[in-house]
């Protein structure tokens, strides 16, 4: 039916809980920065952050209409402030920090690497579409095991743009060869993900799961409301 298939990431293939507006998570952050003669609160650290990140989002907007960011590059702005002058070592180290430390949970959903693997030895084309930080996102899917079962990996903060957006869309084409001609996009969320399909014009598979958003119009080809990653149409033909 499909010979491309396109997956979103979190709460479609892995389960996963985070926190980032815990004050512990920046209060024990703020001692990485220290470690490295740049003090700061944590209180300080996370209002310095979401600043710059804002910041940042708001001169991408001037190309995309859904931008995205670097963590990295928020980092060493503020730490430039702080009279750092950090290496890309550090910054990497640092994003991962943020993410570890406001990891609550994060495994695969049941039957991701049977149906990834099933579909590329059927010879289908399997893609990621994931609007997050290629610094923790790439790291996930190696740890998780299953960053060797795709065809290519589009990240937003790699591409500077995001999901619903049709430019990530055609990131994806020009960078991976996505054919969209013969694709489904699969995704928990309505604003994004089958919202980004629809724009392009390319079939959709709606999967709730517990952090789709509820009560949003979901407008896709195929529903699966059970959270059961197995009633994709295609992949075990």
């Amino acid at each position: 039916m499909y010979d491309t298939y396109i997956f979103d990431l979190y709460g479609t293939l892995i389960d996963i809980e985070t926190d980032e507006e815990q004050a512990e998570v920046w209060e024990r952050l703020s001692l990485h920065f220290s470690y490295h003669g740049l003090n700061i609160t944590g209180v300080e650290l996370q209002k310095r952050f979401l600043a710059e990140r804002d910041r940042q989002l708001e001169a991408a907007a001037r190309h995309c209409q859904f931008p995205d960011f670097v963590m990295e590059e928020v980092f060493r702005e503020v730490a430039r402030d702080l009279g750092g002058e950090p290496g890309q070592a550090w910054l990497h180290e640092t994003v991962r920090w943020l993410r570890t430390l406001s990891m609550i949970h994060i495994s695969l959903y049941d039957g991701v690497a049977e149906i990834l693997g099933r579909l590329r030895s059927g010879g289908k084309k399997v893609f990621l579409l994931s609007n997050g930080q290629k610094t923790f996102i790439e790291a996930e899917l190696t740890m998780l095991g299953i960053l060797h079962l795709f065809d290519g990996i589009a990240i937003s903060s790699e591409a500077g743009v995001s999901k619903p957006d049709p430019l990530f869309y055609r990131y994806l084409t020009e960078t991976y060869g996505a054919d969209l001609s013969s694709a489904i996009m699969i995704g928990n969320d309505p604003r994004t993900d089958i919202a980004g399909a629809n724009a392009v014009g390319i079939a959709s598979c709606y999967i709730q799961t517990a952090s789709s958003p509820r009560g949003v119009p979901v407008n896709s080809t195929v529903q699966i409301w059970d959270g059961d990653l197995r009633q994709i149409p295609g992949w075990n033909l």
